[in-house]
């Protein structure tokens, strides 16, 4: 298993927050010269630069940072490898990859318990120039730590919009044995409500509000980035409001691509709101919580989940209308959420195919 924590590094003092930029602009020209030339060279493949190829790039970087931006943009290259129609890509220098060789995470004694050392930040091929970033731990940090977690030694450097330089640094630790005593459960995932489970639980139910209000700002405003991480952070605490200490399985419908094509079928008003609702976030916040604890995650087909009957198994368009959910064939009624995760958890538990009743059914 691995967590991310993201600490900044703007405590550093003006002359050395220019150098690291100053590297990264450079490293940054580096990675886009080396795609032009693998792009020209067609070279999709491998996960090493020979020597032949990065000498025949001309940049102000050490050796070893010059052939880690070789990698870097071979990386970035091989991204277009299965692609019919391949676009040259480009590195935009906002993220960057750096290991052991570059970086030393070090503990500290005064105000700033943490340092991050940067090395081989020079310009000519055998410069050893290195620096010392200080840092602060917050309370992620340490609960990664008080709980057994590995620090591990490579950190992500990003500069964000604001210009800011933050580190990604990473934790590991091994997984735990999946649980074989216990229940399995099937959740509902949805825009009105964040998730439904068959056990009666609801979480998220002010979902539809957070997406709301994201959809009333204007893109790419501080105030829209504000609510991006208002919603994310209500999502992070619904999650851990699911109980999982005595379950063995949680089942969620594969959702992927569910909004593919659905331009036209759906009311612009309505897909500008979808669009704030980020169930791939969710379900990587609940995967992660299942992971820490052993309790699988499993998926199933979606298909006619939501207008199938629990009760008697008919499945009919019309059973389901918004929140409500009424059987036309036995007259069941019950929330449409609700009814929902029943069938997801009985399609994992018998493997049951859903097939809609022709009888008035609309595709």
């Amino acid at each position: 298993m691995i967590r991310k924590s993201t600490i900044t590094l703007n405590y550093g003092n003006k002359d050395k927050l220019v150098r690291v930029k100053d590297f990264l602009s450079r490293y940054t020209e580096a990675v886009n010269k080396f795609i032009d030339l693998l792009w020209n060279i067609q070279r999709f493949s491998g996960s090493f630069v020979e020597r032949q190829i990065v000498d025949q790039i001309d940049c102000p970087l050490t050796f070893s940072s010059k052939q880690s931006s070789a990698c870097a943009a071979l990386h970035i290259v091989k991204s277009q490898r299965k692609k019919k129609s391949k676009t040259k890509p480009t590195f935009s220098g906002r993220s960057f990859e750096l290991d052991q060789r570059f970086v030393e995470i070090q503990e500290g004694k005064n105000s700033f318990d943490l340092w991050i050392k940067i090395r081989s930040i020079g310009q000519k091929p055998k410069e050893t120039c290195s620096l010392l970033l200080p840092s602060k731990k917050h309370k992620q940090y340490n609960k990664f730590i008080r709980e057994g977690w590995v620090l591990k030694k490579s950190i992500r450097l990003r500069i964000k919009d604001s210009g800011k330089l933050v580190a990604d640094i990473f934790f590991e630790k091994e997984l735990p044995e999946l649980k074989k005593e216990g229940s399995t459960i099937g959740l509902d995932c949805g825009y009105k409500k964040l998730a439904v489970l068959s056990s009666g639980q609801k979480v998220g139910e002010e979902l539809e509000q957070k997406c709301e209000k994201i959809s009333r700002k204007k893109q790419g405003s501080k105030a829209f980035k504000r609510a991006l991480v208002e919603r994310n952070e209500y999502i992070n605490r619904e999650v851990k409001k699911i109980g999982l200490s005595d379950l063995k399985a949680v089942v969620v419908e594969n959702l992927k691509n569910v909004k593919k094509n659905s331009k036209g079928k759906i009311a612009r008003k309505v897909i500008n709101k979808l669009q704030r609702w980020t169930y791939p976030y969710f379900l990587n916040r609940l995967g992660q919580s299942c992971e820490v604890v052993g309790v699988q995650l499993r998926k199933v087909n979606p298909a006619y989940t939501s207008q199938r009957c629990s009760k008697c198994g008919s499945v009919y368009k019309e059973n389901r209308n918004g929140e409500i959910f009424l059987c036309k064939e036995c007259g069941y009624t019950q929330d449409a959420d609700f009814n929902a995760s029943r069938n997801i958890l009985n399609r994992f538990l018998t493997g049951e195919t859903f097939e809609p009743c022709l009888e008035n059914f609309v595709e």
